[in-house]
């Protein structure tokens, strides 16, 4: 009952609520990896590296995959002791942690780019964030390690925005356009928690870069087989680069699409209701009054 009822709250963004259920799974069953593991990773995307280990360490103390657990409590420290080393700056919304201290006019670059953004978005969206967003900025060596996601991924958002210093003051478009793109997927974790379909997560993060989704969409004029919307629910990250690129571009057309017959308010209203438990395809046809089924087919049309 506990642990259903916490990983419910996870997905619906509650994270009090989430740690409270988890909490209260363990204290029944101290031996429960899932409960342990939901918990630590409930922690480790709030930033309390300290609290994630400890979650694990308990869980060893109980528990017969003592080796395996070791292997994940070394990774949590590795990067604990790395992030103890990082110094910070921050404005009224955001806080970026960087290691060398050549690296503070950057990040105060970033800081500075995100804040236009979240102008920006902000009006687009008709919402802001309440809490300050963290942003942690790494050398690509660093980001590959911690992350351990896909080659061509150059940014990442798992409650902190991450991104590699490969990305120089040399570069400010590309810069912006990544800033912005993460900064959209905590907005959108945010208004709709984790069970937002990845599909209007990824569409919604691209339309709304500086310079639109125009070039990224001009990968479906490429391809005759893009896939449906319903298999974009779940996360890109382990695609191929082309199956990569395909599944941005119908996402970012989607919600493009979405945005052209409805308005962003109808996109923020389904992330609301999501928020609140609703069931994806009850909530899209009650803010677009279009089936969800008949809409995959309309984009589907080129």
């Amino acid at each position: 009952m506990c642990f259903g009822a916490g990983v419910a709250a996870f997905m619906l963004g509650q994270d009090d609520v989430a740690q409270t259920r988890f909490e209260c799974a363990l204290a029944r069953n101290p031996a429960s990896v899932p409960a342990a593991t939901w918990l630590a990773d409930l922690h480790y995307r709030a930033g309390r590296l300290a609290d994630a280990i400890a979650v694990y360490e308990a869980l060893g103390r109980h528990s017969s995959k003592a080796a395996e657990l070791q292997q994940q409590i070394d990774l949590l420290r590795k990067e604990d002791a790395l992030q103890r080393r990082f110094a910070t700056v921050r404005n009224d919304h955001f806080i970026a942690y960087f290691e060398a201290a050549g690296d503070a006019p950057l990040a105060k670059e970033v800081v500075d780019r995100l804040e236009a953004a979240y102008a920006r978005i902000g009006k687009a969206l008709g919402t802001h964030p309440a809490q300050p967003i963290t942003v942690v900025l790494y050398t690509r060596e660093q980001f590959d390690d911690i992350t351990r996601l896909s080659a061509w991924s150059v940014a990442a958002y798992d409650g902190r925005i991450r991104i590699p210093l490969g990305l120089t003051l040399a570069q400010p478009a590309e810069l912006d356009r990544l800033l912005s793109h993460e900064f959209v997927h905590a907005v959108v974790t945010k208004l709709g928690g984790r069970a937002v379909p990845a599909w209007v997560n990824e569409g919604l993060a691209t339309v709304l870069e500086p310079a639109g989704s125009k070039d990224v969409e001009a990968v479906l004029d490429r391809t005759n087989d893009g896939p449906a919307l319903s298999k974009l629910h779940r996360s890109f990250v382990g695609l191929s680069v082309r199956d990569a690129e395909v599944a941005y571009a119908s996402a970012a057309r989607a919600v493009r699409r979405l945005i052209e017959q409805h308005g962003t308010s109808a996109v923020v209203a389904l992330l609301r209701d999501l928020a609140q438990g609703a069931p994806f395809d009850d909530a899209f046809q009650k803010r677009t009054a279009m089936r969800y089924e008949d809409f995959e087919a309309l984009v589907a049309r080129k």
